[in-house]
């Protein structure tokens, strides 16, 4: 009967622990375009807008109608009034509607390739910053046996008389900040584990296991003049190039409001979250018409000044992330000579007290705190470069984001 129990519990054990699936920095992009739900919402909405492209070029075709035959065998003078739905591609506004969807479909792509590429970015970010934190984690936890040790020696010396007292309670009271820098890091990290598992589409009961970060050769990397890649981070950026189709498809909108004597169209513009649903749409001669081409002509400004922000925006980014990365690439020999200098006073002040030295022990607690600070600044340095030049290669839609991200026949798993 205890056998049964015992091999219950292993088997309630296995399941309620979740399986667990190792992953690596490479598979990031391959599961963010596969399995990231925000990219397969926005996948699907290409597919609408290009799906409205046929859907536009079918309603130029005559629709027929029983009764709007009827009514012109009955009258046949209402042959205008049925004009656009027995030749609807006679009617010059469904032209520049077709045109519409057309170019709001090619915005809507660009806006999907920005939206991949930031959530590939953001999913490299997360598994940086969870493996920077794990062995943060573990640099504690060394940490604190290090500082053990040192409170054992000044708590020893402060019995014989050898410090003063109260020596052995501050370097206890550093330990316990120690411990609770731990529990709070293991806090984070769960955190962490659940939003990249999130981000590259697992289940919540996976759990994942992550290989190591490769470190590039830091003493080779060479800074970034920024003011070399500012033209192709213009002519890159999906956003940019988002709004030069809003622009032609506005062209289109006033094209249709200046001949809308000749019919309106009944077709919808239904892409691009329909950004263009509140303009105007043109029925007839009318006195409004000429107050619907100054609100077209108002937009069409608005969003040249949006373009422009974002071109701004774009060029800042770039400065900021090669400024960042530029001082972290020549400051890194200085980091690095900072973790070798206080290893040497750490280690010279514990070969002085083994010699039987008589070594102020607050001074080692002193030092093994600079040496722990070094550390950590070294490591986090190291992290905060591969994410600085992973958000480079953003920019400029370099090596992972060169790609194109999935179209929704091989979301769906459809062969070509």
């Amino acid at each position: 009967m205890k056998k049964i129990i015992l091999l219950i519990c292993l088997i309630s054990t296995q399941v309620f622990a979740g399986d667990k699936t190792a992953i690596q920095l490479g598979d990031v992009v391959k599961r963010v375009s596969e399995k990231n739900y925000n990219v397969y919402e926005n996948a699907l909405k290409v597919y609408q807008a290009k799906t409205s492209i046929e859907k536009a070029r079918a309603d130029l075709l005559p629709r027929l109608n029983i009764w709007s035959i009827a009514k012109i065998i009955i009258d046949p003078a209402s042959i205008l009034d049925q004009m656009s739905d027995i030749a609807p591609f006679l009617v010059p506004a469904n032209w520049f509607r077709l045109e519409e969807v057309k170019l709001l479909y090619l915005a809507e792509k660009e806006g999907y390739r920005a939206l991949w590429g930031n959530e590939v970015h953001q999913a490299k970010i997360l598994y940086g910053h969870l493996v920077f934190d794990e062995i943060l984690l573990r640099h504690i936890q060394d940490s604190i046996v290090e500082m053990d040790r040192v409170h054992r020696i000044v708590k020893t010396r402060e019995a014989f008389g050898g410090v003063k007292q109260g020596a052995a309670r501050d370097i206890e009271i550093k330990i316990l900040g120690l411990h609770e820098d731990e529990q709070n890091l293991q806090v984070l990290l769960k955190e962490e584990r659940d939003q990249l598992s999130y981000v590259l589409g697992f289940s919540s009961d996976v759990e994942l296991l992550l290989s190591p970060v490769p470190m590039p050769d830091f003493t080779n990397l060479k800074p970034i003049q920024s003011k070399e890649y500012e033209f192709r981070v213009l002519s890159m950026s999906p956003e940019r190039r988002q709004f030069d189709h809003f622009l032609s498809a506005l062209s289109q909108v006033k094209k249709e409001i200046e001949y809308s004597f000749l019919g309106s169209s009944s077709m919808s513009r239904g892409v691009a979250g329909g950004i263009f649903d509140n303009l105007p749409n043109g029925n007839g001669i009318g006195l409004g018409n000429g107050a619907a081409l100054k609100i077209v002509d108002a937009q069409k400004e608005l969003m040249k000044t949006q373009k422009l922000g974002v071109e701004e925006t774009l060029k800042r980014q770039l400065r900021a992330v090669t400024n960042q990365f530029n001082s972290d690439v020549l400051n890194f020999n200085n980091f690095k000579r900072r973790v070798e200098l206080s290893q040497d006073s750490k280690n010279a002040l514990l070969r002085r007290i083994q010699l039987g030295e008589n070594v102020d022990v607050l001074e080692l607690s002193e030092v093994s705190r600079n040496q722990i600070q070094a550390e950590t600044a070294l490591i986090a340095v190291q992290f905060r470069t591969i994410i600085g030049f992973d958000r480079f290669n953003r920019l400029i839609f370099n090596e992972d984001y060169s790609m194109n991200p999935p179209v929704i026949d091989s979301l769906k798993g459809v062969k070509p």
